[in-house]
């Protein structure tokens, strides 16, 4: 039982007096101190707390084990020797220099002895232990054991009743006393089952000194800001040698009562103890099943108790508990459960020796097929297909003969539109193409079976699944490494298709995908069956899992699959990906992208497309290499035709400029003061801006001075709105000057009107021909597609139920804008960080902006379930705020 933080209890509940240890302590050890007794001890214990340290007297008959006690003693100083060791009392030795004393006190001769006391507090009742409360089990279980090398006694040969090499006989005694058969077989069967992986493990398994009963009742611990968490070691009866790692998997089999069952729940201690003590392969490989055999002893012990007490409702509850725990042990594959054990360690299990299933078919001629995110054969959506898959591979399967997709590549094909889901994609399994009738040989020894359309060939470690073989031979044919299975199904002079996977469980039906979450487990569980084709088929692990490499639509994908929504400006404005725009870059790539002193073909289709748009009255075009090129140059124009140089604008319209001559005006008669003082070239407004009072004053302030009116539409343009072509015409607006950007290519426009004089420096460069083929397609796309119409409808869906959000949550100030230009306005600009950063964490990107906004940004082509996913991550981030 654990010294730590015991319960105290009033003198005279013991049959020592106060006076009598305080007389103990003055003469025997030299101490001082107030003196508290100890309640739940069969023999009186005592804390003794002097001001400056605390201590723990014991107290034991006088025939209690001498060597025992000494053993214990000369083990705790040895941990104490260390400096890697967990935390442990100290033995406190006699003013005589002795361990113990021996004293006639009250009537009866006692032995006596003192420790410093481990300060912590036990585990509180029915307290949930956190993650990392789960791994400090494993760390300090780690310590102890490398602590305890080199530490050699008696001790050390006593067998505890944890000890889990005894866990079969332990079992059936404790089983003769239950009653109930059913119960009895649930254990027994467990039990059997276990020792069944333990015993041709055993011999391999190493040797050493560890603590087989390290649990809540034998550690101390402090209370974290993540919860309780064990600190030190306080109880040392369950320290003797046996199995190395069962002093690990009798603490697992405390941690997984404490979780309800959940194997996966022991990862962090598994992983902890193995940061700090090495396991082996062999040791990894038993952990779990002496984690289930531990389990089903403290089952038996449970049941045992309630057959000696069947009315006590607390043995009932025990047992209930006990239970529920084995048979979510026993319930989930032990091969899954030692690969994930693989995963917390960082260690693979190598396959077993095998041959080439297909000895006919030369590795050599066997294209793969690459289907992953990034793969070049998907584009324009053809993945949504859901056979678009198999298209792909009978497509190159018709061209070479001879084919396979990759094992370990994420899918694109069963990503998912929903940023907040995890797609099942990760390929455990490859599909092979060969001519149809090609053998197929074992490639290890195993036995045969067939379950519906699939034939399984079950070896000693590894389990083949095979579909698309026709395979005659009948149930439960033993088969020896390379002895013919059958031949691949399919016409004569046709290609034929093979499904492949391996499982180290026999018994389970392995998925065809997981999770990018899960890959460490199941790729381990279900390794790569390239070996079977002499072939790598294994598609490369991306760098960056994380890192979005693909876009479509309103989305982008990372290299995983995963799906996040975009709602930046700076996305492309008819979404990302459309394919009519890659092929006009790829068609002006091949015809011609280089400098030319006239202007080339694309330049002029994008021209022609550009004045169809101009504003009303802006006739002269320049398209520039981006929206900083064509800022500038709109400003060169201003000062050049006005000869002034300062620019009055509203705070925050453009960082794009950069320009220290741009005077952000604050309130409406500053900007009125400002434009009046008559040595203003303009005034830059934003086309997205908000009506409010003054601007007419404003306006005419500028007109009266002769100075231009500058439009940035870099957001607001291209019907982005809804409503109207152009942000500016809904507030009545007549500009001089329009800066409009393509948002996702490398060009931006400047319209103005034609009265103008020209800007001296035409030297900026001029966008390529590439550039400009890909945005007259664009604009194009954004025609025929009404990607305008879409704006207004879906923006007018997504603002109203904005606004309601807004009256739900009062964190939100107000909604601003119109169509897909739209801002969620919070009451500080910590509040709008914290939301964004909320929104990245549910796969949603949007930008934010001085002071306090959250911008809604995204391509035209937004849906409106996009918009409804939007609203629900809103929804959470702001009940998460």
């Amino acid at each position: 039982m654990s010294d730590g933080m015991p319960e105290l209890t009033d003198a005279s509940s013991t049959d020592l007096a106060i006076e009598t240890v305080e007389g103990v302590l003055r003469e025997h050890y030299g101490l001082s101190g107030q003196v508290f007794p100890i309640e739940g001890r069969q023999n009186p214990y005592f804390l003794i707390d002097n001001g400056h340290m605390r201590y723990l007297l014991k107290t034991a008959p006088a025939d209690a084990p001498l060597p025992e006690i000494e053993a214990e003693h000369a083990l705790m100083r040895h941990i104490l020797r260390g400096t890697d060791g967990p935390l442990v009392p100290e033995p406190v030795l006699t003013k005589d220099g002795a361990d113990t004393v021996v004293l006639p006190l009250e009537g009866e001769d006692r032995r006596l002895r003192l420790l410093t006391f481990l300060e912590g507090a036990p585990l509180p009742a029915d307290d949930t232990l956190s993650d990392k409360a789960i791994a400090a089990f494993g760390s300090i279980s780690a310590a102890l054991t490398r602590s305890l090398e080199g530490f050699d006694n008696p001790l050390l040969e006593r067998e505890p009743e944890s000890d889990l090499r005894k866990a079969g006989p332990q079992t059936v005694t404790l089983l003769a006393e239950v009653t109930d058969q059913e119960t009895r077989d649930v254990i027994a069967k467990a039990m059997v089952t276990a020792l069944r992986r333990i015993q041709p493990l055993g011999p391999s398994l190493r040797i050493a000194a560890v603590h087989q009963n390290l649990d809540a009742g034998t550690v101390v611990g402090n209370t974290t800001e993540a919860g309780w968490l064990p600190t030190g070691v306080t109880d040392f009866t369950g320290i003797a040698k046996s199995w190395l790692v069962a002093g690990l998997a009798n603490t697992c089999a405390f941690l997984l009562a404490n979780r309800d069952g959940d194997a996966l729940a022991l990862l962090p201690a598994i992983r902890a103890y193995h940061d700090l003590y090495p396991l082996t392969l062999t040791e990894i490989e038993a952990l779990w099943p002496l984690v289930v055999a531990r389990t089903g002893i403290l089952t038996a012990e449970a049941e045992s108790k309630l057959a000696q007490r069947p009315a006590d409702p607390q043995a009932k509850e025990e047992t209930e508990k006990r239970q529920a725990v084995l048979r979510a042990a026993t319930a989930i594959s032990p091969a899954l459960v030692f690969a994930a054990f693989l995963e917390a360690t960082g260690m693979t299990n190598p396959l077993p020796e095998m041959i080439p299933m297909l000895p006919d078919i030369d590795p050599e001629t066997i294209r793969t097929v690459d289907l992953s995110v990034t793969s070049p054969l998907l584009y324009g959506g053809n993945w949504i297909d859901p056979e678009n898959d198999w298209k792909m591979l009978a497509r190159i399967a018709r061209e070479t003969g001879r084919c396979s997709t990759r094992y370990g590549e994420y899918r694109l094909s069963k990503s998912l539109a929903d940023p907040r889901q995890e797609p099942e994609n990760f390929a455990l399994h490859v599909d092979v193409c060969v001519p149809a009738g090609t053998p197929a040989l074992a490639p290890f020894a195993g036995t045969l079976k067939s379950v519906g359309s699939r034939i399984v060939l079950s070896g000693a470690s590894l389990a083949l699944h095979l579909e698309g073989l026709d395979c005659a031979l009948p149930d439960g044919n033993e088969l020896s490494m390379g002895d013919p299975i059958g031949a691949v199904a399919g016409a004569e002079n046709s290609v034929g298709g093979l499904r492949l996977r391996f499982c180290r469980d026999p018994e389970l039906l392995p998925p065809l995908f997981c999770t990018a979450e899960k890959v460490g487990t199941w790729s381990r569980l279900c390794p790569s069956p390239a070996a079977l084709l002499r072939v790598v088929t294994d598609a490369p692990v991306p760098v960056h899992l994380s890192k979005p490499v693909r876009g479509w639509k309103e989305h982008l994908f990372d290299a995983a699959g995963r799906c996040l929504l975009d709602l930046r400006e700076d996305a492309s404005l008819i979404g990302h990906s459309h394919p009519r725009v890659a092929a006009a870059s790829y068609r002006q790539h091949l015809l011609l992208n280089g400098p030319s002193s006239e202007p080339s073909e694309a330049a002029e289709l994008l021209a022609q497309r550009l004045k169809a748009l101009a504003p009303t009255g802006l006739d002269d075009l320049y398209v520039l290499c981006g929206r900083r090129d064509a800022f500038h140059y709109a400003l060169a124009l201003t000062r050049n035709h006005t000869g002034r140089h300062e620019i009055v604008s509203l705070t925050g319209v453009s960082g794009l400029t950069h320009d220290p001559a741009i005077n952000s005006a604050g309130g409406v008669q500053g900007m009125i003061d400002s434009l009046d003082a008559g040595d203003k070239a303009g005034l830059l407004l934003a086309g997205y801006t908000q009506p409010f009072d003054g601007l007419p004053e404003i306006l005419e302030a500028l007109r009266r001075n002769g100075g231009l009116l500058v439009i940035d539409e870099t957001r607001s343009g291209w019907g982005r709105s809804g409503r109207h072509l152009w942000g500016y015409e809904a507030l009545g607006l007549s500009p001089d000057i329009l800066v409009a950007g393509l948002p996702g290519e490398d060009i931006a426009v400047c319209f103005a009107r034609e009265n103008l004089a020209p800007a001296p420096d035409d030297s900026m460069e001029k966008p390529s021909p590439v550039a400009c083929s890909v945005a007259a397609a664009m604009l194009e796309i954004w025609s025929e597609e009404d990607l305008r119409d879409n704006a207004r409808l879906v923006g007018d869906h997504l603002k109203s139920a904005l606004e309601q959000l807004a009256r739900r949550h009062h964190a939100i100030q107000d909604v601003t804008g119109s169509g897909l230009c739209l801002a969620l306005n919070f009451k500080n600009e910590e509040l709008a960080e914290k939301i964004t950063a909320l929104l990245r964490r549910e796969r949603v990107l949007a930008n934010t902006e001085a002071p306090a906004s959250l911008l809604i940004v995204p391509p035209l082509c937004f849906a409106r379930d996009s918009a409804d996913r939007l609203l629900e991550r809103l929804e959470t981030a702001l009940a998460q705020n």
